[in-house]
């Protein structure tokens, strides 16, 4: 059995557990991938042990998260006719009736449903990785896989007999497997006619089309809907116009599209302009949702220039994964993706009951309906059928002429709608429109036929609005008949009755054709296509865009992108830092390659354009006429602070750990649910559309935020008049809202901002909003980071962008209502704790009269920090039983180290005792020491004894027996478990070490460490 990309697959199913558990397997392996290259076997192998590297990465992600994975039932499994040992090790899987899998599926078969709450355990239980090879299209649950190793065949009779096998999805590796492939095509000597122009930097200045060409006349290609265009999209457009004539050079052209400016739309009218060209264009993006996007834009400017029904809708077509694009649900774009297309021309070509059968039975019915309905008897007749009632002639001539002029009514529509132009000729398909049109309406009626006696010779007549006469003065039926003559004589296409062949011929003969990168490769064995486009190029991988620049017949290429903008996902560090998620736009950009520059924006208010233009653009560029007038400055709620553009400096958040190893920052949470609940509102009230997007950097924030928003806005929407995104920057790459909030949950004072420092996030992140945008952030750890984060904050202090939230009382309010929440809540299991703790009734009382929230954050850091034993007393509270700790200048903390009997044994633990203002704090501890009088003197040993572990004090426990019977103290072993709180006994426990989707730092335990250090106080 031939399978796709096998030296991949091969190598994949070679690794041992403990090398895909090894994150180092190919560290030292993988070269950096350099800028330029000498020939086109050095680029080609520049990419292949990152992305055998990435391949890895994966896996191991998802032996990490496998005990959450999909699981299928395999109930029969056999060794296939290509079984051989050692390597063809295929087998045919029968699985559950209603379960599937894809070819390039990694599965790990295994005895054991991972069913458990600890899930599957890969280290401990047997198993055998194997690949999906081949789908059975007519059973989806019949699939071939290939295995790592043999399955014990006594094993598989076992199964039958007692219990199934399951296969635990792992990853698909398809897209490796096809950029695998293209880089060996490469190698191989494949289609090298444009890559080998990009090889090194390019010293010409000219636009890339040869001389010839440049001189020759223009083909006039200058669409009206160029009026609608600023002049640098013109500019943009025209080049690539230009280049499409040119047979003789292959050039790649870069169109420069920054947030706003037009990108789709240049796009869009590009590709409608191609198509009047009748220019065969393949247009790939990364991903299946730009797919979509762009795909769109350019169906509804080809819906609106048609003239004749909806022919020349055929030569579009969508075609890659229709499950993961969800196609069932876009309604403007399902006729036009290839399955569905297939689907609908199907039966227009099976023999009996398609166009042509459909067009004979009724010229047979309208020139001898008596003789057809004998025919119609007579199979009644053969049929015997007790329940078979025939039909009269009056009443079979009627109902038979519909049903036929429905069929050809469906057939003809088809046909029109779903052919390219190439296969079916405009007079067809007016021919087609007009038999439809002219019996639309008609009925049908049985006359005498003229020169045959004896009434058995009858033929038809039709009648249309009492009218048995056609525009050309002769009779309905017969200008009818002449018209389903003269079709097949102009429209000659074969009858079809495969269905991939009638897939071959729309993909083969549209002229715009539409998928991701990955699926491009379904077109190796198509014809040529001239014109490559791919849209957000700058977050396609360069060596994932070889596989489309390598289809056959590709003369040139336009890259559309934002290199200052997200780049493509990489799995891999080590593969990231060697370059492999960099884009052939990054790359040529970097190379200087000419780039046409989109300068023109229209989403943004002018006050949010400013900064990311200097920062990322070189002020470069415009703002549009239509950002600069009055009415779109949008004033929704009240105050300076909820202007076009502002950052909200929130001083007494913390950021913490939340989803996995993600940060969240709870009083930012808080901040964005009143913020959208005060928007809510004011959309109810004044019946205002509004579109509100919150963005953050950190999964465990946007969780945070949906079930924040979800508690305290449930079921509102105004009427449907408000819409609300909670994302993350990925998910918001390229989408746009009336008012974005920024969650930047940073908060920690050292700077440290991990992966918020990206500049290409950053870039995303500032410009979304067409109206408002409000960014959320710590000052004091955004200026503190030396980042883009800092010049941000200067930059709204200059303009007066910058308020703390504490200057909006509703915000105010949700702050330090957060604060007491959080301290109420801390109770909740601290890492790593040594010491347990417990609060008077006095304390608890005295902290909720505290209205600083940033105090409620010094109480909270001071307290987990001596719970983990940071109890460095000064030297003249030595003697004394009562500690007294300063948290400002105001307020101080009394506390002491108490002994509590538990079970067998005194357990030294915390007392929070109170928190008093500095000026009477010595009272609250003469009251407190007087208390303490009353302890014995062993009881007072006790409490003072300190056992010192490094840096820390960890408590002291001593057994029951020894101190009744002595009083001499036994020191027992150290305790490390737990925390109490108001009496409550929780164990802690250990963070998950799940990997978050957006890659968030890496050194996230060094944060947890500086976090800690950075809020210690003096003792």
């Amino acid at each position: 059995m031939r399978v796709e990309g096998r030296d991949l697959i091969d190598l994949v199913l070679s690794w041992s557990l403990q090398e895909v558990l090894n994150v180092d397997l190919y560290k030292g392996q993988v070269g950096t991938i350099p800028t330029e290259f000498d020939s086109a076997a050095d680029y080609f192998k520049s990419f292949i042990p990152s992305l055998i590297e990435e391949t890895h990465a994966a896996l191991l992600s998802s032996i990490k998260t496998l005990w959450r994975s999909p699981v299928v039932e395999i109930n029969y499994i056999v060794p296939t006719a290509e079984f051989e040992l050692p390597n063809n090790l295929f087998y045919k899987v029968h699985l559950s009736t209603d379960e599937s899998l894809i070819p390039k599926d990694l599965i790990a078969l295994t005895d054991k449903r991972p069913n458990r709450v600890d899930g599957f355990n890969i280290t401990n239980e047997p198993y055998v990785v194997a690949i999906v090879c081949k789908a059975d299209p007519d059973r989806p649950n019949v699939v071939t896989i290939l295995a790592s190793k043999p399955l014990l065949l006594e094993n598989v009779h076992q199964m039958k007999k007692k219990e199934s096998l399951f296969g635990v999805y792992m990853t698909n590796i398809t897209t490796n497997v096809r950029i695998w492939n293209s880089l060996h095509l490469g190698l191989d000597g494949g289609n090298l006619n444009l890559l080998s122009t990009v090889l090194q930097r390019n010293s010409d200045d000219d636009d890339g089309v040869c001389i010839p060409c440049r001189l020759g006349e223009s083909d006039g290609l200058v669409p009206s809907r160029f009026l609608n265009l600023n002049p640098s999209q013109e500019d943009a457009i025209l080049s690539c116009l230009d280049v499409r004539r040119c047979h003789h050079a292959n050039t790649i052209k870069l169109t420069w599209g920054p947030p706003g400016t037009g990108k789709t739309k240049t796009t869009s009218v590009m590709l409608f302009t191609l198509l009047n060209a009748k220019c065969r264009t393949l247009t790939c993006t990364p991903t299946n949702v730009s797919v979509l996007e762009v795909a769109s834009r350019v169906v509804k400017l080809v819906s609106k220039s048609l003239k004749l029904g909806n022919y020349g809708l055929g030569d579009v077509v969508l075609f890659g994964n229709g499950e993961r694009m969800k196609i069932k649900e876009r309604k403007d774009l399902v006729d036009f993706f290839i399955d569905e297309r297939v689907d609908k021309l199907y039966p227009c070509f099976m023999p009996f009951y398609g166009w042509r059968a459909s067009i004979n039975s009724m010229i047979r019915l309208l020139e001898d309906p008596q003789g057809q309905y004998n025919h119609y008897l007579e199979n009644i007749a053969r049929v015997k059928s007790k329940d078979t009632v025939s039909r009269s002639f009056q009443e079979y001539l009627p109902e038979r002429f519909s049903e036929l002029r429905n069929d050809l009514e469906l057939a003809f529509s088809s046909l029109c709608t779903h052919l390219p132009t190439a296969l079916l000729s405009t007079q067809a398909a007016a021919r087609m429109y007009e038999s439809i049109d002219l019996v639309k309406d008609a009925t049908v009626s049985a006359i005498p036929e003229e020169g045959v006696s004896g009434g058995e010779g009858l033929k038809s007549i039709l009648v249309v609005n009492g009218d048995r006469f056609s525009r050309e003065q002769v009779t309905v039926e017969d200008y009818y008949l002449k018209l389903l003559r003269l079709i097949p004589e102009i429209f000659t296409l074969p009858g079809v009755g495969d269905r991939h062949l009638i897939k071959e011929l729309c993909l083969g003969h549209a002229c715009l054709l539409f998928s991701t990168a990955s699926c491009s490769a379904r077109l190796y064995t198509g014809r040529p296509i001239h014109l490559l486009v791919i849209d957000e190029a700058a977050q396609l991988k360069e060596c994932e865009a070889a596989i489309p620049l390598l289809l056959p017949g590709i003369q040139h290429s336009i890259l559309i992108g934002d290199e200052k903008q997200l780049p493509a996902m990489v799995e891999s560090q080590i593969a990231l830092e060697a370059g492999f998620g960099r884009s052939l736009f990054e790359r040529l950009a970097i190379l200087k390659h000419k780039k046409y520059l989109l300068n023109i924006q229209y989403r943004m208010h002018r006050s949010i354009s400013i900064f990311p233009n200097r920062e990322f653009y070189g002020m470069q560029i415009q703002d549009a006429p239509t950002v600069k007038q009055r009415n779109y400055t949008k004033q929704y709620l009240p105050g300076k602070m909820y202007g076009p553009y502002s950052f909200i400096n929130i001083a007494n958040g913390e950021e913490q750990y939340g989803e996995g190893r993600s940060l969240k920052n709870n009083v930012e949470v808080a901040v964005v649910s009143d913020i959208i609940a005060n928007l809510l509102q004011v959309s109810e009230r004044t019946k205002t559309r509004i579109s509100v997007g919150v963005i953050s950097p950190y999964k465990a924030q946007v969780l945070a935020i949906q079930e924040k928003i979800e508690e305290t806005c449930r079921g509102g929407d105004a009427g449907g008049l408000f819409t609300l995104k909670i994302r993350s920057v990925d998910g918001f790459q390229g989408g746009e809202e009336d008012i974005i909030i920024v969650s930047t949950v940073r908060s920690n004072g050292i700077g440290r901002v991990g992966f918020l420092a990206n500049r290409q996030r950053t870039n995303v992140l500032l410009t979304r909003a067409r109206f408002c945008l409000w960014i959320l952030g710590n000052e004091a750890t955004l200026m503190n980071s030396k980042s883009v984060w800092r010049y941000l904050i200067q930059d709204a202090r200059k303009r007066d962008c910058f308020h703390n939230a504490e200057e909006d009382e509703s915000l105010a309010h949700a702050i330090i209502d957060t604060a007491k929440i959080e301290f109420i809540q801390l109770h909740t299991p601290l890492n790593n704790s040594r010491w347990k703790v417990c609060f008077s009734e006095k304390f608890k009382k005295s902290v909720g009269e505290i209205k600083n929230p940033d105090m409620y954050r010094k109480i909270k850091s001071f307290l987990e920090r001596i719970s983990l034993g940071w109890l460095h007393e000064e030297e003249s509270e030595r003697d004394s039983l009562i500690k007294q700790s300063k948290m400002d200048d105001v307020l101080r903390i009394i506390w002491a180290v108490e002994i509590l009997k538990e079970e067998f044994q005194y357990i030294q633990v915390l007392k929070i005792w109170d928190v008093v203002p500095s000026s009477d704090a010595p009272e609250a501890v003469k009251t407190l020491n007087l208390h303490h009088m009353k302890y014995t003197e062993d009881e007072v040993e006790k409490c003072r004894a300190r056992c010192i572990s490094g840096d820390v004090v960890v408590p002291l426990r001593w057994s029951l027996e020894s101190t009744n019977g002595n009083g001499n103290s036994d020191v027992m072993e150290e305790t490390f478990g737990s925390l109490n709180i108001g009496g409550e006994m929780i164990t802690s426990e250990q963070p998950n070490d799940s990997l978050e989707d957006e890659k968030e730092e890496q050194d996230i335990e060094v944060d947890r460490l500086s976090h800690l250090l950075s809020s210690k106080l003096t003792l």
